[in-house]
């Protein structure tokens, strides 16, 4: 697993995230080449995060057999309870993650990194703070620059299609 997750991790702060990002854009400046960066913000978080895709990345991790249960326990038959004027309406729920729950970051995380840690070329840079997220790419021109951070792009929205996750697009 690439240690690409800066938010929710023991250790780890937005100056560690920056300093890495300040490492990279300055090894790609010492060696003459153009750099691009997209940056992504997870609309709605914890609420987005998608069950199964949490599950499938367990499964994917090894995850030992009786904490793989334990979570589908969690997260099996739940409910929300919705307050309108005429009266309380209760709804199966599929998503999210308790918000204060000390479980929440983690399944946060579980689901996260599956994205953090896709295949992405060499001259490529992933890296999450929480549910932000930045691709950081380079080129030895901004042709080719432009066109690896399309390519990664692809990844990223592939992925947020395949979790039910979208990014936020105001931001």
């Amino acid at each position: 697993m690439v240690k690409s997750q800066y938010g929710f991790t023991p250790q780890t702060s937005t100056v560690d995230a920056m300093m890495a990002l300040k490492e990279f854009v300055q090894e790609s400046i010492n060696d003459r080449q153009y750099i691009v960066v997209i940056s992504l913000d997870v609309k709605g978080a914890f609420n987005a995060a998608w069950w199964p895709g949490i599950l499938v990345s367990l499964r994917n991790l090894r995850c030992p057999g009786n904490l793989y249960k334990l979570c589908v326990s969690y997260f099996n038959v739940r409910t929300a309870f919705i307050t309108k004027n005429n009266g309380k309406e209760q709804r199966k729920i599929s998503k999210g993650c308790p918000q204060g729950s000390t479980s929440g970051p983690g399944f946060w995380n579980i689901q996260y990194d599956s994205l953090l840690n896709l295949e992405y070329m060499k001259n490529t840079k992933v890296m999450a703070y929480a549910d932000d997220l930045m691709i950081i790419v380079k080129g030895t021109t901004q042709e080719e620059a432009e066109n690896y951070a399309n390519i990664e792009t692809q990844k990223a929205a592939k992925w947020a299609r395949n979790n039910k996750i979208n990014f936020n697009d105001q931001k």
